[in-house]
């Protein structure tokens, strides 16, 4: 029973059969597979919320295929408001017919077209113009595309997910959404991702997925972790979330070696070394000395020079060095002076 009991939660926490897996065991990720697993059982519009990097693209790629049954293909579009220039929205999203005033001569279906019976995810709305964000709000009130320069108007049947990185309220004050998009908004199911910071104990399984589904792709066998790796790891502030976390994992895995994870220089500092060499001579693990004490007084010299303005003599006279032996060991451990950050 313990041990059923224990699979389903794993299958819980790593969302096993989404495309896209939610990673975490944090109440604010259950109720997230929660709410994807409800959600792709209707055609209901959705709006995300969520900084950047927290996943808001993946959970509507989620939704749209857990909503295809029975090997039924239902077509999924996307468009990046913040990465497309806002003159070019309206023939991205309706497309064009040939002929058309200023228009290429050729014939080109629209997102909303193409996406006909599926879902169109509209990424970062607050970046459209209010221009666009009405055409948008009209083609929400009536579902039907019409290409620009062309005389018709056809009916479709998609489902709206539209994605946010702050509380809609705030955009409203900020100016960046109308209040009337606000209004229709309201009757979206809305979906609040909350940023990785906040949710802490999520962070060791997506550091130890990542690593995994790197060095699967690489051909390296699984890397051990320490428990010091992921101390540092957690105190992070992830301003960027997940997209972040996985970049500096992946970047550790490109620096580990003997079967080890290898934190990235810029994340390894002086007390993180105390910490690991005590841990590792309580637990009896080899460690190279020299290394860690390397980089135990590289963090205590370079803290000091910061502490003086980068003033060598004062900074010196606080470790109880001469300038002459502060020089050489700026030398030595490749520390920057105050000349050459300048």
């Amino acid at each position: 029973m313990e041990i059923d009991k224990k699979n389903k939660q794993t299958d819980e926490n790593k969302s096993g059969t989404m495309d896209y897996p939610i990673i975490g065991k944090s109440r604010a990720v259950e109720q997230l597979i929660k709410q994807i697993n409800s959600l792709a059982k209707t055609r209901k519009d959705i709006v995300i919320i969520g900084e950047a990097g927290v996943g808001k693209g993946a959970v509507a790629k989620n939704i749209s295929s857990l909503g295809s049954h029975d090997g039924e293909h239902k077509p999924f579009m996307s468009i990046n408001l913040s990465v497309l220039d806002d003159k070019e929205l309206e023939a991205v999203l309706f497309g064009y017919d040939k002929g058309g005033e200023g228009l290429p001569y050729s014939t080109k279906r629209g997102l909303f077209e193409i996406a006909n019976g599926g879902t169109v995810l509209i990424e970062e709305i607050e970046e459209a113009s209010f221009r666009n964000q009405m055409k948008i709000l009209t083609f929400m009130n009536e579902r039907t595309a019409r290409r620009l320069g062309g005389s018709r108007s056809e009916s479709v049947d998609i489902r709206l997910v539209v994605t946010v990185k702050e509380d809609l309220k705030n955009l409203v004050e900020k100016r960046k959404l109308m209040e009337d998009f606000y209004a229709k908004l309201a009757d979206f199911e809305r979906i609040v991702i909350p940023p990785l910071r906040e949710r802490p104990e999520d962070i060791p399984l997506l550091v130890k997925h990542f690593a995994n589904e790197l060095c699967n792709e690489i051909g390296v066998g699984e890397l051990v972790i320490d428990i010091n790796a992921i101390d540092v790891l957690v105190r992070q502030t992830w301003k960027e979330n997940i997209r972040e976390l996985k970049a500096v994992v992946d970047k550790s895995v490109l620096f580990s070696n003997s079967g080890r994870f290898m934190l990235p220089p810029e994340l390894v500092d002086e007390k993180t070394e105390v910490v690991k060499m005590i841990n590792n001579i309580t637990n009896g693990q080899d460690f190279i000395l020299d290394k860690s004490l390397d980089a135990i007084e590289k963090g205590i010299i370079e803290r000091s020079l910061q502490k003086f303005g980068f003033n060598q003599s004062k900074a010196a006279g606080f470790l109880g060095m001469t300038e002459q032996t502060l020089r050489y060991k700026l030398k030595r451990l490749n520390i920057a002076s105050a000349r050459t950050r300048v």
